[in-house]
């Protein structure tokens, strides 16, 4: 992506973030805390990528466009993965869906053995469980399983 296009992303992440903070400051607070929590959040970080971005703009060199490239791939396969997540969720649902996004990048994009890829999405799912038996959180259950 180009230096211009990150800080075009970057400004309208500013614009998102500072408009849900602008809307949740007038809400009860009980119901502002947490997208106040994510909205401050988000506006600094968002602030602090556009800054480097302008900032790195103005250094930019050649070796800066060697990696684009190699920056680029490594986005698309991170997309690639979300994408991978969110449609094992609506298939699945989550209690499913998670553990088995968990073991397919652990085992494929991480490239560590079964021993850890099935153990971390063990973890994903023993968290998953007591989320849902002991704290009482619903959580979407899927295409697959839906009544």
């Amino acid at each position: 992506m180009t230096a211009a296009r990150e800080i075009a992303l970057g400004s309208a992440f500013v614009a998102l973030f500072a408009y849900v903070v602008f809307t949740a400051s007038g809400w009860e607070p009980e119901t502002a805390t947490f997208p106040l929590l994510i909205g401050v959040a988000g506006l600094g970080l968002a602030v602090w990528a556009v800054a480097d971005d302008v900032l790195r703009r103005r250094s930019a060199s050649a070796e800066v466009a060697a990696t684009a490239a190699e920056d680029l791939t490594k986005a698309r396969v991170a997309f690639l993965w979300i994408a991978v997540f969110f449609a094992l969720v609506l298939l699945v649902g989550f209690r499913g869906g998670l553990p088995i996004a968990v073991l397919a990048y652990y085992r494929v994009e991480a490239r560590v053995g079964w021993v850890a890829a099935v153990a971390a999405a063990l973890v994903c799912a023993a968290f998953l469980h007591v989320a849902v038996v002991y704290l009482y959180l619903p959580l979407y259950r899927g295409f697959m399983f839906l009544p």
